[in-house]
């Protein structure tokens, strides 16, 4: 083993003193690989005055928003508890996730650094069980789900956003992307249930002098963070953009302009500006600009359309309520589409599969139909029952996954994209108002059939001789 010199000694010393007294240089300790920024070192300073906080009593509550990908859950999950537990061994916290797995491994992270020799340097006081402890009657258990710290009360509880909370109380909660996806965040019920556990559980397990930090992705305005936000005015909220108003990137050596530009380029206003930006507006404010269609006097030459589909999207209501829409587009050849017709209509099931096979007649053999197939037998039995009706053609049964808005998230980044081409046509007007109030218009039957007729364009394979 080398012998340091007194310089080298010195130099180590003081390294230990910042990083016991500083997130950012505790960090730096613990790995020296790792990439300093402007955004870590206000957070970590954020949590340096958080913790100070907390131990004065002002049951501080802290509000995190930032990118994907940014490094958050590092500092906040996984560093940030290892550091406190050495500051303050007494501490009770709980880290919480949308899935139980993931803060299980948040948990087993916190753990290595606390297990590691770089972390005994500079908090010998502060250990944990030399093996893993699953039984309950022996002192400083550790296992995926928790852990104490030998010889002090403090200990650490992961959970899943949505399960229980029991035993002690909490006094440091960290609450890490409480929305999986957007699927979830999209869903009323999802961001209902979130809320709901967070009143009725989360809150009613914190101490008296703790203290709340919310770390996440935004994906609504409406998400958990937002909601706490509004419920709470003592909150500090801190709000990191993908790209600042300067046009730079928040980290740049990790994720360069030019990189976030070609993922804004992928996505709609809609998420973009909610993931990235942290700045989420409502569904349906911007989510298809109807200006960016653009309309064209006639059909498009046989010769520049690569594939052609009919989406219906069925309904069975007589004169009222929900109506059945067909969209039929093309996918051209330089990678536009084209809304080439409309069909809607509210009619009867005997007189929906007689439009629908009148407008299979007009399209011809070479367009490809699909039909919705909204989830149960009953949506099935009715697709089949369409299938049947059209004999001879190139039919097809498409499931219903997902929320209305989700999946017409693909053919919304292109209508933003300026990709999407319109027909001249008396169905127009209707067809730019329900994308123009979509989701929260009273019809979106002609945006599902759009949204579905893209997605199945898109899916193919620049090689459709199989289609033709």
């Amino acid at each position: 083993m080398p012998v340091l010199t007194r310089a080298d000694a010195a130099k180590e010393l003081l390294a230990r003193r910042k990083a016991r007294s500083r997130l950012q240089d505790f960090i730096c300790y613990i790995n020296p690989e790792y990439i300093v920024s402007d955004f870590s070192e206000t957070v970590c300073d954020e949590l340096d005055r958080f913790l100070l906080d907390m131990q004065n009593g002002l049951r501080p509550i802290l509000i995190l928003s930032a990118p994907p990908q940014h490094g958050k859950s590092d500092i906040v999950s996984r560093y940030l508890p290892a550091y406190a537990f050495g500051k303050y061994p007494e501490l009770r916290a709980a880290g919480l996730s949308y899935g139980k797995d993931l803060a299980t491994d948040m948990n087993r992270d916190v753990q290595r650094i606390m297990l590691s020799d770089d972390y005994a340097n500079v908090f010998p006081k502060s250990t944990l069980n030399s093996r893993r402890v699953v039984t309950m009657d022996v002192e400083a258990k550790r296992n995926s789900d928790m852990f104490e710290i030998v010889d002090h009360r403090g200990s650490y509880v992961s959970q899943g956003v949505g399960g229980p909370l029991t035993g002690k109380k909490v006094d440091l909660g960290i609450i890490d992307d409480p929305i999986k996806n957007a699927k979830e965040a999209l869903s009323e019920t999802t961001k209902s249930s979130v809320w709901n556990w967070y009143v009725s559980t989360f809150l009613t397990r914190l101490s008296k002098n703790s203290g709340q930090i919310i770390m996440a992705t935004r994906w609504a305005v409406d998400d958990l963070s937002g909601r706490i936000e509004e419920n709470n005015k003592n909150a500090r909220v801190l709000t990191f953009p993908a790209i600042n108003e300067n046009g730079e990137a928040l980290i740049p050596d990790l994720h360069p302009v030019e990189k976030l530009l070609e993922t804004k380029s992928t996505m709609t206003d809609y998420f973009w500006t909610a993931m990235y930006q942290q700045t989420p507006i409502i569904a349906g404010g911007g989510m298809f600009p109807v200006d960016r269609f653009s309309v064209i006097e006639s059909q498009p030459a046989k010769a520049d359309v690569l594939a052609s589909v009919r989406m219906w999207d069925k309904a069975g209501t007589d004169g009222g309520g929900a109506r059945t829409a067909g969209v039929l587009m093309h996918r051209l050849k330089d990678g536009r589409y084209v809304v080439a017709d409309v069909v809607k209509g509210q009619w009867s099931a005997i007189d929906r599969e007689r439009r629908i096979k009148q407008c299979a007649e007009i399209d011809g053999r070479n367009v490809q139909i699909v039909i919705e197939q909204e989830p149960g037998s009953g949506g099935k039995e009715s697709a089949e029952s369409t299938i049947r009706n059209l004999a001879g053609w190139k039919v097809s049964a498409d499931r219903v996954t997902g929320s209305q808005e989700l999946r017409a998230e693909p053919y919304a980044a292109q209508v933003q994209g300026g990709n999407v081409l319109i027909v001249r046509g008396e169905w127009n007007r209707q067809f730019m108002d329900e994308h123009d109030a979509f989701p929260n218009g009273k019809f979106k039957d002609q945006v599902d059939a759009a949204a579905g007729a893209f997605n199945k364009l898109a899916s193919i394979n620049a090689n459709v001789s199989s289609w033709l």
